[in-house]
């Protein structure tokens, strides 16, 4: 690892570092009670608060989102957002980009005017639709803000699966069989993560749908078109595992739940939403 790498890197760091000091330092001048709590201490339902402020990227919202219900809004901070012309001097080095924050309204240039705007009942949260998420009719207790992942543990392994959209019980389509990579399945925030990456599409931010897309599928033939579409918000996707073993991920990599043979998942956007401030730059391009 070069001396440059380890620059960048070590800049990265106190950026951030320093990003959470000035928003600790701003709200010690407000009239304000308020406690810092790491994102790997978090364990308990967040509660009796109101509001979240969490510093860092998306995935520290995300992280925050699992402990948090329609009761509480968020503000996300990027503590260190990409700087393009130090992505242009390193490209032939290395990938120098920083953090996107697409959920996050505020970094350390603006924070304390975003907060005081809040303070003063300025700005209103919009509310962002999540997954929710059943396992052999069981209901797992963490909605996917952003989205789900199905595959088999080994990246290598054909993940064997078939799928039906559903309302009030009623089939609105064929059962789909799949050979393929996994199933990935997105919300309206999530548009612009990985499925957008795999060949998805950007869906307007407020949207209730959900978006699917099977990874790679093998030889779809004539249901080739039906291999990524869009689960409406008074509709449900049922989705049957068929290998031994399989997993599970919610917005990442941190929430895995194991599935196995047999196991049927039940998706729908019938989770509680999530309050987020979101910056006015971010509404006004949504299309």
């Amino acid at each position: 690892m070069t001396l440059q790498v380890l620059r960048y890197l070590y800049d990265r760091t106190l950026v951030h570092k320093d990003t959470i000091n000035f928003c600790q330092n701003i709200l010690k001048k407000k009239v304000v009670d308020w406690k810092a709590v790491f994102r790997s201490d978090l364990s308990e339902p967040i509660r009796d608060v109101d509001l979240v402020i969490t510093v860092g990227g998306d995935g520290t919202l995300l992280q925050a989102s699992h402990f948090m219900d329609d009761s509480v809004p968020v503000l996300g901070v990027n503590s260190d957002p990409t700087r393009p012309q130090e992505v242009v001097e390193l490209s032939e080095e290395f990938d120098a980009t920083r953090s996107t924050g697409y959920l996050c309204a505020a970094n350390a240039n603006n924070f304390e005017q975003i907060l005081d705007g809040i303070l003063k009942n300025h700005h209103e949260p919009s509310k962002l639709a999540r997954m929710a998420v059943s396992v052999n009719s069981k209901v797992i207790s963490t909605s996917a803000l952003n989205d789900i992942l199905l595959a088999h543990p080994c990246p290598a392994a054909v993940s064997r699966f078939s799928f039906r959209i559903k309302k009030n019980g009623e089939h609105l389509s064929s059962l789909l069989h799949s050979r393929s990579s996994g199933l990935r399945i997105s919300t309206a925030a999530g548009s612009t993560a990985a499925i957008l990456s795999a060949g998805g599409s950007k869906m307007p931010i407020l949207s209730k749908e959900l978006q699917y897309l099977v990874r790679e599928p093998i030889s779809p033939g004539v249901t080739s078109h039906l291999m990524h579409g869009f689960v409406k918000s008074n509709e449900t996707m049922d989705i049957s595992w068929f290998c031994r073993e399989g997993l599970l991920y919610i917005d990442g990599c941190h929430v895995v739940h194991s599935i196995q043979l047999g196991d049927t998942i039940e998706l729908s956007s019938g989770a509680p939403p999530l309050k987020v401030y979101l910056s006015p730059h971010f509404l006004s391009h949504d299309v």
